[in-house]
């Protein structure tokens, strides 16, 4: 059984397999001109073993990556 950090301690925890339904992309533009996409990836989800929030539900830990895309203007870019 695999250990995830909980509330500063290590804990036992399930690998739980999932299906992604669906990603959307957060969608910024910057005063400077630039424009950013940025997407959270999930990677891997645990069940805490014997923990639950208020409303009785289990703990999941979730191991994710941002995605970032930038697009900025010319001239704020540097010369190759």
């Amino acid at each position: 059984m695999p250990k995830v950090p909980f509330k500063g301690r290590e804990v036992d925890a399930t690998e739980v397999d999932f299906q992604t339904r669906k990603e959307d992309w957060n969608e910024y533009q910057l005063m400077d001109g630039s424009f950013i996409r940025m997407k959270l990836v999930v990677g891997d989800i645990f069940k805490v073993a014997g923990e639950y929030d208020d409303e009785g539900n289990p703990i999941y830990i979730v191991r994710s990556k941002n995605v970032l895309m930038v697009r900025s203007p010319d001239n704020l870019k540097k010369r190759l």
